[in-house]
């Protein structure tokens, strides 16, 4: 792995207990710095790949749209929104974004091993849940384990069509310059 793609994992990484410390302590300021240093640095010109802004607003997107079927269906309830948000908490989607910034960057090597991506992410999501439920940052409201076999299945869905997204940006991108 290169020096910038570990970094890059790396970023992802600190970003994600930086929100998870930073939404059960109240203190946002130092995952907004991260995640805005993460950015800068992703979208370099010399770490830039092409298709990183749209993958991110779509990783944002479903995101958001997952995290909030999870509220409302009752299995998760996150620690800063005092259980009565029916939302997705502004801390879960930078972690979607940060997740989008290294797909065609850390993760990209993933992108040719779209089953070995869905079995990771089959397992490390609901895994990431329950961490985050450890460090007190959401509680798994669920009394049965229905939810981790769900959100590991949206996981492994959702990451493997990411990677085929970034990819196929990348090179839409590319056949498009090519053009010009």
């Amino acid at each position: 792995m290169r020096l910038n793609n570990l970094l890059n994992y790396l970023c992802l990484q600190l970003i994600w207990f930086a929100a998870v410390l930073g939404a059960v302590n109240k203190i946002i300021w130092p995952v907004v710095v991260l995640f805005m240093l993460f950015v800068v640095s992703v979208l370099h010109p010399n770490n830039r790949t092409k298709g990183d802004f749209q993958l991110t607003l779509v990783a944002v997107v479903v995101g958001f749209i997952l995290d909030t079927t999870w509220i409302k269906l009752g299995w998760l309830e996150f620690t800063e929104n005092n259980g009565a948000a029916l939302l997705a908490p502004w801390w879960i989607i930078l972690l979607w974004a940060s997740l989008a910034l290294t797909i065609n960057h850390s993760l990209a090597w993933l992108q040719s091993k779209l089953w070995l991506a869905a079995a990771m992410s089959a397992v490390a999501s609901p895994l990431s849940y329950m961490a985050a439920a450890k460090l007190g940052a959401v509680t798994v409201v669920a009394t049965d384990w229905l939810w981790f076999f769900v959100i590991g299945a949206s996981w492994a869905a959702t990451v493997p069509f990411l990677l085929w997204l970034g990819h196929y940006l990348r090179q839409l991108n590319t056949v498009e310059i090519q053009h010009e």
